[in-house]
């Protein structure tokens, strides 16, 4: 049986209907899930099977059977690692159906069907008793459901449930504590994720920031990110690492879903603090002697150098909180660190004294709609004052006081520096409604009313919007962004828009950028190749089963390529930037395919597990203004290669890496009709290996 889905194209930004069978929807929840990524996480399965291990022991010692309770058994692997350290029995629950059918077929393979009892349900819908789910109440329980909050995932809920209806009062909890920890921190780079900061064409103001966007306390959403990768020299520590939060997962002490801690702690040095560091530790077990830390690499318990000396893990990364306002402090004064959480979310405040009010102690909320508009990519990629610079210099070149200008794209800021630069009149097409109010009051700030003009996109060819139009347009502006994008080349959608509305284009009318470049490079990931690799065995266990689940659901909804900021996930360069495709945005969009094939040159001398795929943007013909989403710096083989932190880039993974390949062939196709881009990457040739 087929069903049909409706969803807008977001690079032709059309509705269109999509037939996928019945059981799309949980094939594309397996696919996209973290299973992998955390059973590839050895340090985590490890410290799980020791604490597993000593509690089953210190019941056994003390005369008792250990009955084990696994929630959201997932692949099984906690429930058989609790089988083969004696428990006496293992009850697993897991509410994914799909995933559960997979246990249980893992736990089959592996011989411990007689062992494990897999219950397809929510620990909350277990039943206690005779002929129930549970024959008693178990006096171990396992569990994983912490996310980078480490309570976002409900973990405030399942622990009480359990320990009321689930577990005897003198149980043994895997994991059986958690500590938050905070950092307070200035940096500049950090905040430009933040506060959206004025436009400036070197120390020239051109574009101000409303007062009420500057002076907003911004969002509480958490902004997960591997802060490993973040180096100690763009930041400066206001407070080191402070343990705020201590949740006691053993049942010893209640369960507290709503509070606030004050710690007043002195500063380490003169600075402005802007924002929170945040991660977590686990205690594994009772006796405190087996901790899991998701610290970063300065910070981390193992006293790391560098971000390689400790485990990589993607399903549980650190936090970026920023602060309502930013705060000026003095060497060893004392600062008032507010931390707070709700069942499912934290947030951070800091005072400079213990006069504190109620307002201290409430999450921050947006009032200017930018912060609840604007992905922190995004915003980040308005603040960078290089990419700025290219616009105006581009700018220049082109604008005059006979520019009609019209800007296609999502919070496209940039197109009022048109107007400050002279432009006769700018006519800015916004998706968003929220956007467009944002704009206008940019707009009025900065006194543009009789230049600029803010429109739907959806009026575009509209009476109301033809009114606006006295004269054709001379000048198509994009940066190019739009909001519904994922993958660097989906953001073509201002290339269709354009061709929309020809009839108001004049013949002689300039695309800003006018091209369009798709490149790769061959890089070997240190880590990020996990997401998608194979378990085949973890911890001793054989997860066929899994891998197959996953090859298979991803084949019937994913295709290979994917978006991932890559400046968080460094890999080393095995050949140079390849052109893949190129696209002429002054030119109509083509009636027909595009078509391009060649050859990437492997350079390093590492085993291939990769390819990274960006846009780079010409803005003029000469291209002496390109602004980049690849690589921030010159590429040099097998060297780490640094990306633009403002973006996301596509990632084609291998299922098993390629050695000692000299080549891989490509072939990539654009399909003009759905906007779609295609590859195929294949070994092309081996290297000639010289005897030794």
């Amino acid at each position: 049986m087929s069903v049909f889905s409706n969803k807008v194209n977001p690079i032709t930004g059309k509705m269109e209907w999509e037939m996928h069978d019945d059981e799309y929807d949980f094939h594309q929840e397996i696919a996209r899930s973290s299973y992998a990524d955390m059973l590839h996480d050895t340090e985590r399965n490890e410290k799980y099977q020791v604490a597993l291990e000593s509690a089953i022991k210190t019941m056994h010692e003390n005369g008792k059977p250990a009955h084990v309770l696994d929630i959201g058994t997932g692949t099984g692997l906690l429930a058989m690692m609790a089988a083969r350290a004696g428990a006496d029995s293992v009850v697993a629950c897991e509410a994914f159906e799909p995933v559960g059918r997979c246990a249980q077929q893992i736990i089959k393979q592996n011989g411990f069907e007689n062992h494990i009892k897999v219950v397809p349900k929510r620990s909350t819908a277990l039943t206690v008793g005779l002929n129930c789910d549970l024959p008693h109440r178990a006096n171990i329980l396992v569990t994983e459901v912490f996310d980078t909050e480490l309570i976002g995932e409900g973990a405030f809920a399942t622990f009480s449930h359990a320990h009321k209806e689930l577990l005897e009062k003198d149980c043994i909890v895997v994991p059986s504590s958690a500590t938050v920890y905070a950092q307070v921190i200035e940096s500049n780079f950090v905040s430009r994720w933040d506060n959206l900061k004025p436009l400036r064409n070197g120390a020239e103001l051109v574009v101000d920031t409303p007062l009420d966007v500057a002076s907003c306390p911004g969002a509480a959403a958490v902004h997960d990110i591997q802060l490993s990768q973040l180096s100690p020299e763009l930041f400066k520590t206001i407070l080191p690492p402070e343990p705020v939060f201590r949740f006691d997962y053993s049942g010893r002490s209640p369960v507290i879903r709503d509070r606030s801690t004050v710690q007043v702690l002195k500063a380490a040095c003169d600075g402005t603090a802007h924002a929170v560091f945040m991660w977590w530790d686990l205690v594994m077990d009772t006796k405190g002697e087996v901790i899991l830390s998701c610290a970063p690499f300065w910070a981390h318990p193992s006293n790391a150098k560098s971000p390689n000396d400790i485990p990589w893990r993607d399903h549980w990364m650190q936090a970026v909180y920023y602060l309502p306002k930013p705060i000026s402090t003095k060497k060893d004064q004392e600062l008032t660190l507010i931390s707070s959480h709700d069942e499912f979310s934290l947030w951070f405040n800091l005072g400079v004294d213990l006069k504190l009010k109620d307002k201290d102690y409430m999450r921050p909320v947006c009032s200017c709609i930018a912060h609840a508009t604007l992905s922190r990519t995004r915003i980040g990629q308005i603040n960078d004052e290089q990419r700025t610079q290219k616009y105006m210099e581009a700018f220049k070149t082109l604008i005059n006081k006979d520019s009609i200008c019209l800007s296609v794209g999502d919070s496209c800021l940039i197109a009022l520096a048109a107007a400050k630069l002279g432009a006769k009149l700018v006519l800015c097409v916004e998706s968003s409604p929220l956007m467009r109010r944002i704009l206008e009051n940019y707009v009025q700030h900065n006194n543009l009313k009789s230049q600029v003009k803010v429109f739907d996109e959806s009026s575009l060819d509209k009476e109301a919007f033809m009114r606006n139009i006295s004269e054709k347009v001379n000048v198509i502006l994009s940066e190019p962004y739009h909001m519904s994008s994922i993958l660097p080349w989906e953001n073509l959608h201002f290339w269709y828009q354009k061709y929309e509305m020809k009839n108001i284009l004049s013949e002689s009318c300039v695309t800003l950028p006018c091209k369009g470049i798709l490149y790769g490079m061959a890089v070997e990931f240190r880590d990020l190749w996990k997401i998608r690799a194979p378990l085949k065995n973890v911890q001793g266990f054989e997860m066929k089963s899994f891998d197959e689940l996953i090859d298979t659901s991803s084949n019937r909804v994913d295709c290979k390529w994917e978006a991932q900021p890559l400046w968080e996930y460094p890999c080393r360069a095995l050949s140079k930037p390849t052109k893949l495709l190129e696209l002429c945005l002054s030119s109509d969009v083509p009636e027909k395919n595009l078509n391009s094939s060649g050859s990437l040159d492997i350079l390093g001398s590492s085993a291939c597990n990769g390819i990274a795929l960006w846009m780079d943007w010409a803005l003029d013909p000469e291209a002496n203004y390109v602004v980049s989403t690849g690589p921030a710096e010159d590429v040099k083989i097998d060297h780490q290669v640094s990306w633009d932190v403002h973006s996301r880039q596509g990632v084609y993974l291998f299922v098993e890496p390629i050695p000692q390949v000299a080549s891989l062939s490509f072939t990539t196709v654009f399909n003009p009709k759905s906007g779609s881009m295609s590859f195929d990457f294949k070994a092309d040739n081996l290297k000639v290996v010289q005897p030794a």
